[in-house]
């Protein structure tokens, strides 16, 4: 299947969540997230965990965490 972060295509397994998308990604946006740095939002706008699952061909962004 095959899924878009940031702008970057990938490949993943049936059945593959979005850390595994993020770790094959880039891992520092998966090290964001868990540090709660950032979030990752579907192509909808939506807020996603890091354990949900991937639909094929959808797009997920993660955005970095304004602080102050």
């Amino acid at each position: 299947m095959n899924v878009t972060i940031n702008k970057k295509t990938i490949s993943l397994f049936k059945g593959a969540t979005l850390k595994h998308a993020l770790l094959k990604a880039d891992p520092l946006l998966y090290n964001a997230v868990v540090k709660d740095e950032a979030v990752i939002k579907d192509q909808e706008g939506n807020v996603t965990d890091v354990n949900g699952a991937v639909a094929e061909g959808w797009t997920y962004y993660v955005e970095s965490k304004k602080q102050g």
